[in-house]
């Protein structure tokens, strides 16, 4: 079952709370929206996994041959600081501070939902990387739709 999309300004509270949005929560599946892990990203943010993706992340880890070096370094790197957290009452999570510390998470927030999997962003640094004009989103729309996304992962010659 697939579950939804959507991005989400918001601010901690002075607690270190994160409350999130209810639109955030209806867009996941009823039974997902009370138990979160906490991750590393894949990039600059934190990773906020629904119990369903994350659950689909582990069953993709433990099909990987642990005596692979390679594998054994993402095992480590992926799960290092990994926490679960429950919503209270109100919805609200607290992230852990070693991974607000780690990805610079002050106040603001730049939360961003794809398919059970909630990019946690300090909000300067998602503006930084992804704010473009209309025509550069053009161009990236075009250049996804004539397969250039798809050379750029097969290869530069395009062959596999």
């Amino acid at each position: 079952m697939a579950i939804g999309y959507g991005y989400w300004e918001v601010s901690i509270e002075k607690s270190g709370r994160l409350k999130l949005p209810t639109a955030l929560l209806r867009a996941l599946p009823e039974d997902n929206r009370s138990t979160f892990y906490v991750t590393h990203g894949f990039g600059s943010y934190i990773t906020l996994w629904s119990e369903e993706a994350y659950q689909k992340q582990m069953d993709y880890m433990n099909s990987l041959d642990r005596n692979l070096m390679r594998v054994k370094l993402y095992r480590n790197a992926f799960l290092r600081n990994t926490a679960q957290v429950e919503c209270d009452a109100q919805h609200r999570i607290v992230i852990p501070k070693p991974m607000m510390e780690m990805y610079a998470i002050d106040k603001e927030l730049v939360l961003v939902l794809d398919n059970g999997q909630i990019e946690m962003w300090n909000s300067a640094k998602y503006h930084e990387q992804f704010d473009m004009s209309p025509e550069e989103l053009g161009k990236l729309n075009e250049d996804m739709h004539l397969g250039h996304f798809l050379a750029e992962k097969e290869g530069a010659d395009g062959i596999s």
